[in-house]
C-alpha cells in the first residue's frame, strides 16, 4: 500500500496543525495495520470502497473492501488500538484535525458525525459531494492538496462568519427592543452589508426584522401576564413612538388588537402561543 503525509500550503490550515494522507492500494493487495490511539480526528474519504467497522470491548477492527461509490467516515478516539484491513483496490484521503479541530469548520455535534457513513453530506452538504468529485478527478497528490486547501479554508471562513452571527444575535437578545440595529450590526463588522446579509443568510431575518419579532415577544409575554399598566406605557417601554405605533405593529402580526390577545391565545408552553381557529 502507499502512503504519503502531505502539509497544506495554506498558513492558516498549517497553524491548526491539520495535516492530509493518501493512501492507496492496487485491486488484488491485501494489507493489514494497527493504528494506535490518538487525540486527533480523521476525516476519512473513500473513492470507491465499502467499509465495515466492529466494536466492542474485545474489537476495534475495520475492514475496507472495494465498492463502487465515495464513502467517508470519521475515525479517533480509540479506547484500544484499531485494527484494518485492506481487501482489494483502495484510493483513499484522510484530513486529520487536531483535537477540538473539527469545530472550527462545522456545527454538526460530534456524536452525530461518528456513526455515519456519509460524513461529507453531513457536514457540507451538497458541497462535500462536489469536494470529493473534484478530489478524485486527479491522481496528482499536489493538485488534491489544492483542492482540499481551497475547500476547507473556505469552510473554515463559512463557519467563522456563523459564529459571528451567533454572537451578534446574542447581543441582540441583550439589546432594548428600540435599539439600532446599524450601530449593533457596526460593532461587529465595519461592512455592515455584508453583516446584513451574513445574517438573513443564516438567521433567516434581517437584523431590523429579528429585532422586531423581538420586541414583539416581549410584547406578547407582558400581555399575556398583564405585566403593564397601559398599553401607552407599555409602547414607551418597548421602544415604540407611541400607542397607535405598537398597536398598528402588533395588530400587523397577530390581525388582533393588543388590548384583546389574552382572550383570543392559548398558551400550551411559556414559548409556545396559539390562537385556536374556528
Amino acid at each position: 500500500m502507499n502512503i504519503a503525509i502531505k502539509y497544506p500550503a495554506s498558513k492558516i490550515l498549517q497553524d491548526l496543525g491539520l495535516y492530509y494522507i493518501f493512501s492507496s492500494q492496487e485491486a488484488g493487495g491485501h494489507y493489514q495495520y494497527q493504528s494506535l490511539p490518538a487525540t486527533n480526528l480523521c476525516l476519512t474519504i473513500y473513492k470507491a470502497n465499502t467499509v465495515q467497522t466492529r466494536v466492542s470491548r474485545s474489537e476495534n477492527t475495520c475492514i475496507i473492501h472495494p465498492g463502487s461509490k465515495v464513502h467517508s467516515r470519521l475515525y479517533g478516539f480509540h479506547k484500544k488500538q484499531l485494527d484494518v484491513t485492506v481487501h482489494g483496490e483502495m484510493d483513499q484521503v484522510c484530513v486529520i484535525f487536531q483535537a477540538g479541530g473539527l469545530r472550527l469548520f462545522t456545527r454538526v455535534p460530534y456524536g452525530e458525525l461518528m456513526p455515519e457513513t456519509d460524513v461529507l453530506g453531513l457536514l457540507f452538504g451538497q458541497q462535500g459531494a462536489s469536494l470529493a468529485e473534484r478530489l478524485f478527478a486527479t491522481e496528482q497528490t499536489a493538485a488534491r492538496v489544492a483542492v482540499l486547501d481551497a475547500f476547507l479554508s473556505k469552510a473554515l471562513q463559512e463557519n467563522r462568519r456563523q459564529l459571528n452571527i451567533d454572537r451578534l444575535v446574542s447581543q441582540l437578545d441583550r439589546q432594548p427592543a428600540n435599539s439600532r440595529v446599524v450601530s449593533l450590526a457596526a460593532t461587529e463588522n465595519k461592512d455592515t452589508s455584508t453583516l446584513y446579509r451574513h445574517f438573513k443568510q443564516y438567521v433567516g431575518q434581517s437584523p431590523k426584522e429579528y429585532l422586531k419579532v423581538i420586541r414583539f415577544r416581549r410584547a406578547l409575554k407582558a400581555l399575556l401576564h398583564r405585566r403593564y399598566l397601559s398599553l401607552t406605557e407599555l409602547a414607551y417601554d418597548l421602544g415604540y413612538y407611541d400607542q397607535s405605533h405598537f398597536i398598528k405593529d402588533f395588530t400587523q402580526i397577530t390581525d388582533c388588537n393588543p388590548g384583546l390577545i389574552h382572550q383570543v391565545t392559548t398558551v400550551v408552553q411559556e414559548e409556545l402561543v396559539l390562537i385556536p381557529r374556528s
